[in-house]
């Protein structure tokens, strides 16, 4: 865990934090959550981030992704939900065992990891879990709170960027410049269930729709963070971030993503980066 630990850097100065710290060696800031994992956010963006990891889990807690424990998992969200995204994870895993050719274990960064349930699904693999919301650490793996349009890590250290359905989370070219940064050469970026649109209608389309239910709902402040994906917009972000696509499959749009429970008709990316970030 501590070598993991040597690819982050505290958002004011730059220096690792050291395990088991709540303070940053380099400049003396709080890098500890109250949930217990590392704070690497910085000091601008953590009042933003406290109001949308609240008004998201509160959310999620209505639309049944989330238990008794307030936290986002599968084993204690409405199982309907969560069978299609465990199948995801689960094929994502599966191609990364097929696809992964460097030896070793691959450091794999899991970002938009929600409560960082999915590392379970990549036993053979040491991942860095990174997200708005403060989660516990679990077993194996080291969750962070940071942005995932500016991750805490430093370039050129990871072998696969994966992304849960949480793609779309930020404009695609901030997603994919910041997963080509940090990538090594040859590195994979994995992204599942994340919204895909043919042209720019039906995209502006969904973010009419998202932006009523999320006002429906009572949160409407969460439609500026969906950026639902343009699969044109999406291959040029990765023609200029270096990578070459092995798979994309747009998957189909006709329901809401989060109530899609088919694998057809869910989104599925596979990319490798060909050079390294300069």
């Amino acid at each position: 865990m501590s070598e993991l630990h040597q690819l982050l850097r505290c958002p004011q100065c730059g220096t690792a934090p050291e395990p088991g710290l709540a303070l940053c060696k380099g400049c003396g800031r709080s890098i500890a959550t109250v949930g217990g994992c590392l704070d690497l956010l910085d000091d601008q963006g953590r009042e933003a981030a406290d109001r949308f990891a609240t008004q998201y889990t509160a959310l999620r807690r209505q639309e049944g992704w989330i238990g008794l424990e307030s936290k986002e998992d599968p084993e204690g969200g409405e199982p309907r939900l969560w069978r299609g995204r465990v199948e995801s994870v689960s094929r994502a895993a599966t191609t990364l065992s097929s696809q992964w050719t460097g030896g070793g274990r691959p450091i794999v960064v899991d970002i938009g990891s929600g409560g960082g349930w999915a590392a379970r699904y990549f036993p053979d693999a040491d991942v860095i879990a990174i997200d708005l919301l403060d989660t516990k650490n679990s077993p194996g793996n080291l969750n962070v709170r940071a942005d995932m349009r500016s991750l805490p890590l430093r370039d050129s250290t990871v072998d696969v960027a994966f992304y849960a359905a949480s793609l779309h989370y930020a404009p695609v070219s901030d997603s994919i410049r910041q997963a080509a940064r940090v990538l090594r050469a040859g590195g994979l970026l994995i992204a599942v269930d994340s919204p895909m649109y043919s042209d720019h209608r039906r995209q502006a389309q969904a973010e009419a729709r998202s932006a009523a239910y999320y006002a429906q709902a009572g949160f409407p402040e969460l439609a500026a963070h969906y950026h639902p994906i343009e699969v044109a917009a999406l291959r040029e972000a990765l023609r200029e971030g270096g990578f070459d696509v092995l798979r994309l499959e747009a998957g189909r749009t006709g329901r809401r993503w989060w109530q899609r429970l088919g694998r057809r008709e869910r989104s599925f990316l596979i990319a490798r980066l060909n050079h390294g970030y300069s």
